[in-house]
């Protein structure tokens, strides 16, 4: 019987439902002559019922015709992973994701049935090493030979949005359009004048000196460590930008440097100055590809385009590598209602369950995450090992930000590939606590408290810790310290003296942590899932499934319900002005209200 299911699983998926509408029209005929003619009518309609089925809802909906151009759209909201409750589902739309596309355009390079890719960028909102890692992928598809062209739209045209266009052969923007050409700035802000006028004060503790997380709320400007470590990953990501302008644009590095700095531009000016082809509209470049005015069937959008991969793929078992998000501010305990984050326990039995997922090889991990909880960022570690110990490889895909708790989690990891942009590193620990007695005088409110010992109350917001308490607390905070550079030290392999020169604290880009040896590699998740396939003894001829972890259930929506919520107005007002991507802003504010141990990369 296993030889069989075996056998079965090795045909394609036409064969299977070919075989089966045959089986039952073989049936039905023995049945008529038999006389049977209930059941053997039954068959027969069954089998043409089969037959139409798969046919108007498998076939036709992912065929796609002959020099058909897929047609894209990055536009703001666009999330990293897949939909997981039926309620965000439904939020969503079919809106897209970064999963979808990624392996829209990898597949696209090699697709001979396309002739052209049509990107529209309309603010997406991306961070650096997203926008890079998308740069990249569309230059793939120029390489391969297809006419890739990127179409800009929106009111402002940030250098991130550009350097995705860059990507295409040919650039193309609204004539109403401003490219904010700015160059690159990364900041934080303060609030210790803000919050002593409120009467609020902030107790904390860093370690080490470039841990600036805490420096929001006790300093009026950044110290100087903080300032020289921002100042480094601004001018490595400058560089990345001026390169990839100079080798899209056929321009000079420095050439390319002026350009990135040369302020507001109208299209017109930056048409003059190279840096798009021409002014222009979405219509204007369709009517291009298509003279003839079949819209309908030769724009394929991507919907439509991943229907149509999934059925080429011909339903055979195949290796699977799973693929696990850990995505937003580490959390341990119960999460906020509304938002993304990283939930300990939660990610933590997601790699349990792949490691003993027999039909798993290999795991590809990918982390977008400021840090956060100490202990749930040191559950997901746990995870990892325990995934080696079972012989599964684990590979981590770094995005945006993996920093501090977000780089915890990925240190055991058998290889770490982090893009060029990527905010990675910041190994070090705060400590915040705040103390509102003042603002509670001033509004009138008392408190009186009965406690067994002095400390009891220490953690109250009522009074601020004593010098003791923060003491005692500080070498706390110390071992957390030293457990976090041991954990480094033993994955990454550095010695002790190693491990200090590259943590207290500092934020790295990821070609400086690549120069370090905090990641193994630059690249998106492509490569990440090509070290995966490596480690997992896969040969370069066998093909693979790469499968979202674990799959949608009944039981994972209900448990995740409450994961994706949409965050409040109100949240999103003060998610622009602290600059904090508004779906991570309220699981900060819970970890920063609740106090404890905290792995946080600075706010950039």
């Amino acid at each position: 019987m296993e030889l069989l299911s075996c056998n079965l699983s090795m045909l394609r998926r036409e064969t299977r439902v070919a075989l089966l509408v045959a089986s039952l029209i073989a049936l039905g005929s023995i049945a008529l002559d038999h006389e049977w003619l209930t059941t053997g009518l039954a068959s027969i309609v069954a089998a043409v019922a089969i037959a139409g089925v798969f046919y108007l809802f498998v076939v036709r909906p992912s065929r796609i015709p002959p020099d058909a151009v897929l047609s894209l759209r990055l536009a703001d909201g666009i999330r990293e992973d897949l939909p997981r409750t039926p309620l965000e589902q439904l939020r969503s739309r079919g809106a897209p994701t970064l999963f979808d596309l990624r392996k829209a355009l990898s597949a696209a390079a090699a697709d001979s049935r396309l002739k052209a890719v049509l990107v529209e960028i309309c603010s997406p909102g991306f961070g650096l090493a997203t926008a890079h890692e998308l740069y990249e992928l569309l230059r793939g598809a120029v390489a391969a030979g297809k006419r890739v062209v990127a179409i800009l739209e929106g009111d402002q045209i940030t250098p991130r949005d550009y350097l995705i266009a860059c990507g295409a052969s040919e650039i193309v923007a609204n004539p109403d359009s401003t490219l904010m050409m700015l160059g690159l700035s990364a900041g934080n802000l303060f609030l210790r004048q803000a919050l002593s006028k409120l009467g609020i004060e902030a107790q904390t503790l860093q370690w080490k000196e470039y841990k600036g997380a805490a420096e929001t709320f006790t300093r009026d400007s950044m110290s100087p460590e903080v300032r020289e470590s921002i100042q480094a990953v601004i001018n490595d990501c400058q560089a990345l930008l001026a390169q990839s302008i100079a080798d899209s644009r056929r321009t000079s590095l420095q050439r390319a440097r002026e350009l990135l700095g040369s302020g507001f531009l109208s299209v017109r000016a930056a048409c003059s100055n190279g840096l798009i082809d021409r002014a222009g509209y979405t219509d204007d470049i369709r009517n291009e590809l298509d003279p003839d005015d079949k819209s309908k069937s030769r724009f394929v959008q991507l919907g439509r385009y991943l229907r149509h991969l999934s059925y080429t793929r011909d339903g055979r078992a195949r290796p699977q590598l799973a693929l696990i998000h850990g995505l937003g501010p580490v959390v341990v305990g119960e999460g906020p209602l509304a938002g993304e984050f990283l939930s300990g326990e939660r990610v933590s039995e997601e790699i349990r369950r792949a490691a003993r997922d027999d039909r798993i090889r290999a795991i590809v991990f990918r982390v977008n995450s400021p840090g956060g909880s100490a202990a749930g960022s040191d559950l997901v570690w746990r995870a990892v090992r325990e995934a080696q110990r079972f012989g599964k490889p684990v590979v981590v895909s770094m995005g945006d930000v993996a920093g501090s708790g977000g780089y915890y989690v990925a240190t055991a990891a058998d290889a770490i590939v982090a893009g060029p942009a990527t905010l990675t590193g910041s190994i070090g620990v705060v400590y915040a606590k705040f103390n509102v007695a003042e603002l509670m005088q001033r509004l009138g409110i008392g408190l009186d408290v009965v406690k067994s010992d002095s400390i009891s109350d220490a953690l109250s917001l009522a009074r601020p810790m004593t010098a003791a308490e923060l003491a005692q607390l500080n070498e706390v905070v110390g071992e957390l310290y030293s457990t976090f550079t041991a954990r480094v030290a033993e994955g990454r392999k550095l010695d002790p003296e190693a491990t200090e020169q590259v943590a207290r604290g500092r934020l790295w880009s990821g070609v400086a942590a690549k120069a370090r040896g905090l990641v193994d590699e630059l690249g998106g998740l492509g490569r990440a899932v090509a070290l995966a396939r490596e480690k997992a003894g896969l040969r370069p001829e066998e093909e693979h499934d790469l499968v979202v972890y674990p799959p949608p259930s009944l039981l994972s929506a209900l448990h995740l319900s409450g994961a994706y919520a949409e965050v409040p107005w109100s949240l999103g007002i003060a998610a622009r002005i602290l600059q904090l991507p508004e779906r991570w802003t309220p699981a900060l504010l819970r970890l920063l209200t609740r106090g404890g141990m905290l792995l946080l990369c600075p706010f950039l």
